[in-house]
């Protein structure tokens, strides 16, 4: 690979990544179009790097492309949420069992506990992005610890663009409340090697969390059918 390349992926990347994270954190919302012109300018690179950062996005997920109109960042409606959830039981349902069958190796029990203790405190005290990063660390050392990459790599599809919805801002304490005491579930099944009920918990846990979000975007739609 010539530096003239490298340099190209290296860019490329930036721009996803700098794209991914605007959408992660609501800069970037539902159905705003991306200009390539605009993106260009920022990064002062020419228009074929943004068009490859966009088509790579469009098929993780974050951005959907439209024959002549361009890309914007996906609407998600329940539906698909449900969809995405459901296919997030069966991968993560497996991850954690997988994990709760190699606890024992390495310094994982360890590092399951302290992410535990982590989860409690920042949950219940910490900020949205707190919460949400260490939520992020335990399903990442779920599939650290679960060893199977390719497992890996589908489920962070699936997790990485509905992440923008900020879960804990507009459920409400009870919802976190429940949420926390459901990776509690999944961390003790796991510590105690229990693959089977690991895998339950955790398909439990995703279950009522796509209820949730569905249930709070359809409240949401609801009020602003109602101002409109």
């Amino acid at each position: 690979m010539t530096s003239k390349s490298i340099n190209s992926v290296t860019i490329v990347e930036k721009i996803i990544n700098s794209i991914r994270e605007a959408i992660k954190d609501g800069r970037l919302v539902a159905g705003q179009r991306l200009i390539v012109a605009d993106i260009s300018d920022e990064f002062g690179v020419s228009f074929g790097p943004v068009r490859e950062a966009i088509r790579r996005l469009a098929g993780e997920g974050y951005l959907e492309f439209i024959p002549h109109k361009g890309a914007s960042v996906k609407a998600f409606g329940e539906k698909e949420i449900r969809e995405f959830f459901q296919t997030r039981e069966a991968i993560e349902g497996f991850v954690a069992k997988l994990a709760a069958e190699n606890i024992t190796r390495l310094d994982y029990a360890d590092r399951m506990q302290q992410c535990q203790i982590q989860l409690h405190k920042l949950v219940v005290d910490g900020t949205t992005k707190e919460s949400t990063d260490i939520r992020q660390y335990f399903h990442d050392l779920l599939y650290e610890i679960a060893g199977n990459s390719l497992l890996k790599e589908a489920g962070l599809r699936l997790t990485y663009p509905l992440q923008r919805i900020c879960f804990n801002d507009v459920s409400g304490k009870d919802h976190t409340q429940d949420s926390l005491a459901e990776h509690n579930e999944i961390i003790d099944a796991i510590l105690a090697g229990e693959g089977c009920r690991a895998e339950r918990k955790m398909r439990t846990h995703l279950r009522n969390r796509s209820i949730a979000i569905c249930e709070i975007l359809d409240g949401l739609n609801h009020n602003n059918n109602n101002v409109a």
